[in-house]
């Protein structure tokens, strides 16, 4: 079976369902198989619309190829890309699914500190949250390479860094069932800025600017690179990336697949002693499930999710999503409401909004994490009277 891991976005807005563990961000792809030729043609028309658009590396849409020196600043990679912002919006497309150009994947995310102490990454200690993903071809060979870095400032979801490098031996097809286009108030698509630089003979090619997702991309003898960051990413961050991977290209045979984390899914029913004990008789309390997918690390269960309701969306319809984490986000013990013996029907009833589906109340359980999102605090509440 082939799967894909997606990145949820670090920092998503507040009325969004907050971001989930490493785990809880992999994710299967059928959609194309129910929609068949449709989901596929519609692709290629979108993706033949968005690169046409995009200008080829040596392209500088009219602007100047700018030569780097050792007094170049991180903003003059980006010199041609401060939008006027006269007008303009962004307008996302939407797509069926878009099918994984690679066959598998592993994760080397457990081995931060080894990578760094290797050289491999660079050590960013003002940011938590690290993932890596490799991503293979059908023979074993490595088709790209994701880091991601995050961090989120403040309390929950104000504010956050999002800083990815993403590479492979040719250039990366990214997989994403989403891509913005820039329109003006007419509706006229407006082709992407860039400033392109040549550095030691290589072309860099910055796009997007100070308040928008931005990117570095290039390619040398090592491989293809690109280097990503938020709205909310200073250049300073991306160039530091650039500059990192320019003195320490990646070593792809560090990443074989043999020794990378293996995820895989299933159903509870498949595995029913996973988690025995740490979720609860919804049944007992009148909820139906809706579903209860188990993620397994390596074969052994490492995080589970199971949704369950009660009534009609018509009706206002109550909802419990039960998550179990093994390993959760760095963030997420900052949002524990203490050990589960310590919780009282105040402080539950305090984090839970009805008007929100993914309000939420975070726990400790034993040697677990428990996330329980919804928008009926006193079922919670007796639930967790009855665990307790």
């Amino acid at each position: 079976m082939k799967n894909e891991r997606i990145y949820a976005e670090i920092g998503a807005a507040d009325d969004e369902l907050p971001l989930r563990c490493e785990a809880a961000k992999l994710k299967k792809t059928k959609t194309w198989m129910k929609y068949g030729g449709l989901a596929a043609c519609l692709c290629l028309i979108v993706f033949a619309l968005y690169f046409a658009l995009r200008p080829a590396l040596s392209e500088t849409s009219g602007r100047p190829v700018l030569q780097w020196s050792e007094q170049f600043s991180a903003e003059d990679y980006f010199k041609y890309n401060n939008s006027s912002g006269d007008g303009t919006s962004s307008s996302g497309s939407d797509l069926l699914s878009i099918i994984a150009p690679y066959a598998e994947s592993r994760s080397f995310s457990g081995a931060r500190s080894q990578l760094e102490a290797e050289g491999i990454i660079p050590v960013m200690a003002d940011h938590p949250m690290f993932y890596c993903d490799v991503n293979y071809n059908e023979d074993g060979s490595i088709y790209s390479i994701v880091f991601l870095w995050g961090s989120r400032g403040g309390s929950h979801y104000a504010g956050y860094s999002h800083l990815t490098i993403t590479a492979g031996y040719q250039e990366v097809r990214t997989n994403s069932d989403h891509i913005s286009i820039e329109v003006d108030n007419s509706g006229n698509i407006v082709k992407p800025a860039v400033t392109v630089v040549l550095r030691d003979g290589v072309q860099i090619v910055a796009e997007g600017n100070e308040n928008s997702a931005k990117t570095i991309t290039f390619q040398n003898e090592s491989g293809w690179y690109q280097i990503e960051g938020s709205g909310d990413d200073s250049y300073m961050s991306l160039v530091m990336l650039l500059d990192w991977i320019w003195a320490h290209p990646i070593d792809f045979g560090r990443f074989p697949i043999d020794i990378g984390d293996n995820f895989t899914w299933c159903s509870l029913d498949e595995m029913p002693d996973a988690f025995s004990g740490y979720i609860p008789d919804f049944a007992k309390f009148g909820f139906i499930t809706s579903s209860g997918v188990l993620t397994l690390k390596n074969e052994i269960p490492y995080y589970f999710e199971g949704q369950y309701y009660i009534g009609s969306v018509a009706e206002g319809r109550k909802n419990i999503d039960w998550c179990v984490f093994t390993n959760p986000d760095y963030y997420y013990h900052e949002w524990s409401l203490g050990e589960l013996h310590e919780l009282t029907e105040e402080m539950v009833l305090s984090q839970i909004d009805p008007e929100r589906r993914y309000s939420h109340v975070v726990f400790a359980w034993d040697d677990l994490l428990i996330f329980v999102y919804s928008n009926t605090a006193q079922d919670v509440w007796a639930i967790i009277q009855s665990i307790m």
